[in-house]
């Protein structure tokens, strides 16, 4: 009976254990987080930040923040798309801002463990690249919302180099890619998530017309399926949802609004994946940040952001 009586208490300890919180509260409320990305290894997340050209991880299971870098440090300019390598042990994160006329962009490549810049890649003028994902190779694919275009940067390599450009992916913003690497999913805002075989560089399925997968933000693959923050249609509000591919995953088949009409999806952008657990930047606060000169509009009636946690099967 003892014995039992301690199993049972272990038992409990490690369900509390593995308890993780429905929410995540950002202790600065004019951060403006865009990019959000997850290391296993270090059981964190990342953040990079428009308003104050900066990188926050917050740890997944207390939710204690910290700066990952200091604001403009190495140079970094507004945050957007960031991405954690945890294989490699890299954290790639992309700084600069399309509206920012002095805003140059670049993808910044940081040792994760000790925080240090190894290498910046910086785009020509008038490109805006805006989100990454990166294979099983370590080569990193970026969306050019300013060119209709993805680029490249094969790992080891010390510039980038266009893979694809086409007005099909109009304002391409999000990007993801199939468990085998043969695809790859471009949430064009007009023309909707395109699907580009990457070896026959072909577009797999036609655009959108239905609002189904217009107007995207963060775009995940994740067992077959794409997730999605769906910011930039009117009419279907702001909301997160799951595109349900066909056996191929060659073409969005369904959609699944998993959370609508929700306070705290206000203004939301990107999102990740975490053990089962997506986890959405809720309320951006980026509709209280003046884009041009990136002054925040102070009001103690503005709440702090929120990442919201959603269980996924």
């Amino acid at each position: 009976m003892k014995y039992t009586f301690t199993l049972l208490l272990f038992i409990l300890f490690l369900a509390c254990a593995e308890k993780m919180p429905t929410a995540y509260v950002l202790d600065e409320k004019d951060l403006v987080p865009e990019g959000i990305a997850f290391s296993a290894k270090n059981n964190a997340f990342y953040l990079t930040s428009v308003a104050k050209s900066k990188i926050v991880s917050v740890d997944r299971k207390t939710g204690q923040q910290a700066d990952f870098i200091t604001e403009q440090e190495f140079g970094y300019q507004p945050g957007v798309g960031i991405w954690v390598d945890d294989e490699r042990n890299l954290l790639h994160a992309l700084g600069g801002y399309a509206r920012r006329q002095d805003s140059l962009s670049a993808l910044y490549t940081f040792d994760i463990s000790t925080q240090k810049l190894l290498k910046r890649y910086t785009a020509t003028k008038g490109q805006f690249l805006n989100d990454m994902v990166v294979d099983d190779k370590g080569d990193i694919y970026l969306t050019d919302s300013n060119g209709q275009s993805i680029f490249l940067l094969k790992k080891e390599a010390d510039a980038l180099e266009l893979f694809y450009e086409s007005p099909e992916i109009e304002f391409p913003n999000g990007i993801a890619i199939s468990d085998d690497n043969s695809k790859l999913y471009i949430a064009s805002f007009e023309k909707g998530v395109r699907i580009l075989d990457m070896v026959n560089k072909q577009l797999l399925n036609q655009a959108d017309s239905l609002s189904t997968s217009q107007g995207i933000d963060g775009l995940e693959f994740y067992k077959g399926h794409l997730y999605a923050v769906q910011n930039g249609i009117q009419a279907n509000g702001f909301n997160f949802r799951k595109l349900v591919l066909n056996a191929t995953q060659s073409k969005i088949e369904a959609v699944e609004i998993i959370d609508s009409g929700n306070p705290d999806l206000n203004v939301p952008l990107t999102f990740c994946f975490a053990k089962n657990t997506a986890v959405v930047i809720g309320n951006s606060n980026l509709r209280h940040l003046n884009q041009e000169s990136m002054q925040f509009a102070e009001s103690d009636t503005i709440e702090k952001t929120k990442l919201l946690v959603y269980e996924i099967e």
